[in-house]
């Protein structure tokens, strides 16, 4: 499962004021999305937590949901269809289990970034206090990934994602999206254990620890 996200590449359009790059991002923590309002593209600071506005008990906040269930669940029915998100990232990590210890990845492409398909929600109080969340979506591994679980991150290519965040995309065309997307990941490599430390911070969370595995190479 991925639980840890990192965003140190600003994106466009360009993050609110006070933006800070960060190289090991875990639920319950700040991150970017890109969403379209009236139109426009914008990139705003949410919370790793999705929060609905009916949701009373917050610790059943979700920060993944499975796109084989999205169009079912309430916890992400309405967002699917009326709040789709993406998380820009510049790679996420994700744990193999080698004897007795899990083993952190770090999955990225070649060069530049990549964007993971997301829903997001605004969760108010009675005291007009309100805030932003999201989840991201996960997916059947594919590639480089399923060398190292059963599921990963949705990462749509450019076409893909003009699709998902496109208003007048039918719903019952968003599940196929998700599941028929290819792996945008080209390369992964271990990482320090220490990024299981959701404290744990700075470019050396993303720096490699053994060998580089390349998409191109057979398994």
């Amino acid at each position: 499962m991925t639980g840890r996200l990192a965003q140190f590449t600003p994106p466009q359009p360009a993050p609110p004021e006070g933006w800070r790059p960060a190289w090991n991002i875990s639920p319950g923590r700040r991150l970017l999305i890109l969403r379209k309002t009236s139109g426009s593209m914008e990139c705003v600071d949410v919370l790793w937590n999705l929060t609905p506005d009916w949701l009373r008990d917050l610790s059943r906040a979700s920060f993944s949901a499975n796109a084989e269930h999205l169009a079912e669940r309430p916890m992400f029915r309405q967002a699917l269809a009326e709040r789709r998100c993406l998380i820009p990232v510049d790679g996420f990590f994700l744990w193999k289990l080698q004897g007795q210890r899990k083993q952190p990845w770090y999955l990225r492409r070649r060069n530049g970034p990549m964007a993971i398909a997301a829903l997001w929600e605004r969760y108010r109080l009675d005291d007009g206090t309100e805030w932003d969340s999201c989840a991201l979506i996960t997916a059947p591994a594919k590639g480089l990934a399923a060398r190292l679980g059963s599921r990963m991150p949705v990462t749509l290519n450019s076409g893909e994602q003009a699709v998902w965040l496109a208003s007048a995309t039918a719903v019952n065309a968003l599940q196929p999206l998700l599941l028929n997307a290819e792996s945008r990941v080209e390369m992964m490599y271990p990482v320090a254990t220490s990024v299981g430390n959701p404290n744990a911070e700075g470019a050396q969370c993303c720096a490699p620890s053994g060998q580089i595995v390349l998409a191109s190479e057979p398994a």
